[in-house]
């Protein structure tokens, strides 16, 4: 009793002193649980709004940082690129995702660098970095022999296809190739038992990290299955990979082409870290492209023209403009909502919604515009993400003369997974 006495006196000293302001607050029908607050997201995650209904909740406030409650959490949701920057780069050692992700994920990922924080996170980070930025030039040859493949597979008499699993399927063998040493040749011989398991394991992923708290409700045997699968799967590639190291066999392919798991086995001899670790590189390295070039496409078919970890106070998020010094306790939770910060009409303009590639031309954002998070935990596939891509998608637009949407829906909807991805895929029709 006395220990939470002096806490509340000492964090009232602290925000006085650093004149410190709440942000504005979500009005809760039910202030402390914010049962309706999560009643409206859950609507909107079915209805296929989630990032759409996350934009409108900033409409009732003049500042980009406002708090809600979530079943005696404190949430902070921001859209303001100083406060991202802060709490991801400046302050980054106070802030951490452990505490959230571990037990969220740990099924699929285990204790990998996507859950991890500390030196468990900085030595992942430093190897995985690494190795991408020598994959990034070096695999070229091989993304055109897979693009090559993803090219015979496109009807070429102006039939009705959906794009997006053909570019899971793509990624899935450049990726796997990349990490394993060996395409699963998915774009040939697609293994559906497996690649449907993954998918299912990404998607109940995203909706626990969703649930946070009330992941308990979260029954789903299917999904655990799932999970199963896929470790299962990278268990037995680690086997082969740690094999091959007793045996001195670790090395590159054939070809001089890099293996990811022989160099990670050198790394550690616990078989569950390695498992992890190459999990938390597989996962995302396939997702990252594979959901960019399905969103690409829909686009260009509708416009053929063109946690805290420790106590913090932050300079800036505060109060009901959000100029002022904002006090995070531990335990308090901050997220960005990226969608809606890189469609801010203050930096972006009043055309900040429509579909405007020309706008590059002369934008130049900073914070403003984060497709990869920013700071140290900023994604180390970027640039390798951005090569795939690119090279997809000039070589189909070579290819092909015209591109039409054949799908009735025209308005992007969203499917959740670990990445938002189109809720109806990518119908469209490429004429030669």
């Amino acid at each position: 009793m006395l220990y939470h006495i002096f806490l509340i006196c000492f964090i009232c000293i602290l925000v006085r002193k650093n004149g410190c302001k709440d942000p504005p607050c979500y009005p809760h029908l039910d202030p402390f649980w914010g049962i309706d607050y999560f009643i409206r997201k859950m609507r909107s995650l079915t209805s296929g709004t989630y990032l759409e209904d996350g934009s409108s909740s900033y409409k009732l406030f003049k500042s980009k940082t406002f708090k809600s409650h979530s079943f005696g959490a404190t949430i902070y949701h921001t859209i303001d690129p100083e406060v991202v920057k802060n709490y991801q780069s400046i302050f980054f050692k106070h802030f951490g995702i452990e505490p959230l992700r571990y037990h969220l994920a740990e099924n699929l990922w285990g204790n990998g660098i996507v859950v991890a924080d500390g030196q468990r996170w900085s030595s992942a980070r430093s190897f995985i970095r690494g190795t991408f930025d020598v994959v990034h030039t070096a695999n070229i040859e091989r993304l055109e022999y897979h693009v090559g493949k993803f090219m015979d597979l496109i009807p070429r008499d102006g039939g009705t296809v959906d794009l997006m699993p053909l570019f899971k399927r793509l990624i899935l063998d450049t990726s796997s190739e990349f990490i394993f040493g060996q395409s699963l040749n998915a774009l040939e011989h697609p293994d559906v038992s497996f690649m449907d398991a993954f998918e299912y394991a990404q998607r109940g992923t995203g909706l626990r990290m969703l649930l946070g708290r009330l992941r308990f409700l979260h029954r789903d045997a299917k999904w655990y299955d799932a999970c199963n699968t896929v470790t299962n799967f990278c268990e037995e590639r680690v086997k082969e990979a740690m094999g091959r190291l007793k045996k001195g066999e670790a090395r590159r392919t054939e070809k001089n082409r890099l293996r990811l798991v022989d160099e990670a086995a050198k790394l550690t001899t616990d078989r569950y870290t390695l498992r992890s670790l190459i999990l938390s590189v597989f996962s995302p390295a396939h997702d990252g492209a594979a959901v960019a070039l399905s969103n690409v496409f829909f686009h260009l078919a509708r416009h053929p023209r063109r946690i805290c970890l420790e106590d913090v106070v932050l300079p800036c998020g505060g109060g009901p403009n959000g100029k002022s010094p904002l006090y995070f306790q531990k335990g308090d939770i901050i997220e960005a909502d990226y969608r809606t910060m890189m469609r801010d009409p203050d930096f972006w303009g009043p055309d900040s919604e429509e579909f405007l590639p020309e706008r590059w031309e002369s934008v130049r954002p900073g914070w403003e515009y984060l497709p990869f998070g920013g700071g140290p935990r900023q994604c180390p596939g970027t640039r390798l993400v951005f090569t795939e891509c690119a090279f997809t998608t000039v070589r189909i637009l070579r290819e092909f003369t015209r591109l039409e949407n054949r799908d009735e829906e025209v308005e992007w909807r969203e499917q959740m997974r670990m990445t938002w991805q189109s809720k109806n895929g990518t119908l469209v029709g490429l004429v030669g």
